[in-house]
């Protein structure tokens, strides 16, 4: 059987032990045939698990993937082959005779009847383990068969089985289903989504391998954690004198001790061989939770620039009017209306998308058991790399200190950009996209972006001519950014967002902030929490947040981020 499916139905739809509809009948993926390895940084790729892994590894049922990956385990990145694709196997192995029901293990060409309708069972035992199997029948104990009357739903409980030979009833609905492991089990339709729920994280990869070394070659994290507190040049991190931090973190990275390293940096400083930039002795004196976090991300952000930035700057030079008058002068209005500190496209947005694992269950992230993907022994994740359009849009860190103020927060005030944003990333939290009692500094400023992101994705699907589903976010708390990047098509992008940014970039904004601020299930949705389906809610393709921390609130009314009107 050859069946035809595109390489992102399979990531979303056909992943190992992921059961599926082929054809009018169910099978389970076993596996995909010789998979291309993608060439992510496998930095970036640990760094991105242990942050979507998060809910799981608190509550120690993340199948010791966090250690693993604490220790540095190779994760093997595959994608799919599309000229040998995937395997299936037929399941469940359970097969019901449309006319007097009898259930066999094998498919018969006919039924002992004599009918020749045979059609495949649907339903499923599933644990939380990760065990998944055909559920158990109790059989006749005289002719050791067994049948079933459907009640035309899907709820197991009302099937009843009997005897087809001697109509002897046996059970309404499945009989107890055990686990391996000694737990009950649930039973359901195979498509249901508690038998399988996929994991995904969405990563940011350094289009260029030699740009990943030479950046670590450069103090890495640290030294594009500085670039992105100055505001994000020109120049590129790994350009120019090393900072004090930036040195330090490149020499433990060749395996000298903290104290070593410090001892070194201290020298190099006093002979003018590097930067200080950072005040105080200690540096940025970032906790040091916070300052990884921090660091990670604004690799990221160097990588999303890496392939290719154009900046409102950069667009001025060489224009003539209304673009040159539309870039000085409408494009600055509109962005401090809309409270930007900067708005930029990424020609070559380099976005990765990871299936790490599964779930079953059905339970909110970090309740159920994660099982890792694995293959001979070894981690394994199942993805998709993409080039794509991206626009990135960072907030202005003075306002957003300000706002967060204003909501009750504890904020010492700052008179400069980076000095509200040191403040904010020496107070911060960011909560996991699943967390239950966030610190509310954290649950303020990520409600606070994710609201802003949700409403600039709406904004830029109406001016962009991009499906709303076609866009995704991607959130960088910590540096008080998002970027907003378009689903590629195959191997092209339309274009939607770079005709926004070089055109309409300010209309898009303008409505942004003045469009409608009110929801049509208004007072039900501003009562239960200022957010729903008719206003800011996105499909699962575009938020990987699960529709959590937002808030209406947090971008309009009294105490919201942007201008009253």
């Amino acid at each position: 059987m050859k069946v035809e499916r595109g390489a992102s139905q399979v990531l979303f739809g056909m992943l190992p032990a992921q059961t599926v509809d082929l054809q009018g009948r169910v099978w389970r993926v076993a596996h995909w045939t010789d998979p291309l390895t993608l060439p992510l940084d496998s930095t970036v790729v640990r760094a991105a698990l242990l942050d979507a892994i998060a809910p799981w590894a608190a509550n120690d049922t993340d199948g010791g993937l966090s250690a693993e990956l604490r220790a540095r385990a190779a994760v093997e990145v595959v994608g799919v082959n599309k000229e040998r694709g995937v395997a299936v196997d037929s399941f469940p192995r359970q097969w019901r005779c449309r006319q007097c029901g009898r259930l066999t293990a094998e498919r018969p060409d006919r039924c002992r009847c004599r009918a020749t309708s045979i059609s495949q069972m649907q339903f499923v035992a599933y644990h939380v383990c990760g065990a998944l199997r055909e559920p158990t029948l109790e059989r006749c104990p005289a002719h050791h068969a067994v049948a079933v009357r459907l009640p035309g739903t899907a709820t197991a409980r009302e099937l009843y089985f009997f005897c087809p030979d001697c109509n002897r009833p046996l059970s309404n609905g499945f009989p107890d289903q055990w686990c391996v492991c000694g737990k009950p089990m649930s039973v359901t339709v195979h498509r249901a989504g508690a038998v399988f729920t996929p994991q995904y994280a969405v990563l940011v990869n350094p289009p260029d391998p030699a740009v990943a070394a030479r950046l670590r070659a450069h103090g890495g994290g640290a030294s594009a954690l500085e670039w992105v507190l100055d505001g994000m040049g020109p120049a590129r991190p790994d350009e120019g004198t090393p900072t004090y931090d930036s040195f330090i973190d490149m020499l433990i990275q060749q395996g000298l001790s903290e104290a070593s390293a410090r001892e070194f940096a201290d020298r190099a400083l006093e002979r003018g061989e590097i930067q200080r930039r950072s005040a105080g002795a200690g540096g940025l004196d970032i906790p040091p939770p916070a300052r990884a976090r921090a660091q990670e991300e604004a690799l990221s952000i160097n990588s999303a620039a890496a392939g290719g930035r154009v900046r409102i700057e950069d667009m001025t030079a060489g224009t003539t009017p209304p673009l040159q008058t539309l870039y000085q002068l409408g494009y600055p209005r509109a962005l401090r209306q809309a409270r930007l500190a900067g708005a930029e496209l990424l020609t070559n947005f380099p976005v990765a998308t990871l299936a790490f694992g599964y779930t079953r269950g059905g339970q909110p992230a970090g309740q159920s058991r994660l099982i890792p993907f694995r293959d001979r022994g070894g981690l394994r994740a199942y993805g998709s790399l993409n080039r794509t359009e991206a626009l990135l849009f960072q907030l202005d860190p003075l306002a957003v200190a300000e706002h967060l103020r204003d909501r009750g927060c504890s904020l010492p005030s700052a008179p400069t950009p980076r000095d509200a944003r040191l403040a904010i990333l020496r107070n911060v939290e960011i909560p996991s996209a699943a967390e239950e009692r966030p610190q509310r500094l954290g649950r303020e400023l990520v409600t606070l972006l994710h609201s802003y992101a949700h409403r600039l994705v709406r904004a830029l699907a109406a001016f962009s001519g991009i499906e709303r589903d076609a866009l995704a976010e991607y959130l960088i708390p910590h540096h008080l950014s998002v970027i907003i990047y378009a689903s590629a098509r195959g191997d092209f992008v339309l274009g939607g967002l770079q005709a926004v940014f070089e055109t309409a970039l300010d209309q898009t904004l303008d409505a942004f902030v003045t469009g409608e601020t009110r929801c049509p299930l208004d007072p039900g949705c501003r009562t239960g929490g200022g957010a729903c389906m008719a206003c800011l809610h996105l499909g699962e393709p575009s938020c990987r947040w699960f529709n959590r921390y937002l808030d209406r609130a947090a971008l309009f009314g009294p105490d919201g981020y942007l201008p009253r009107r």
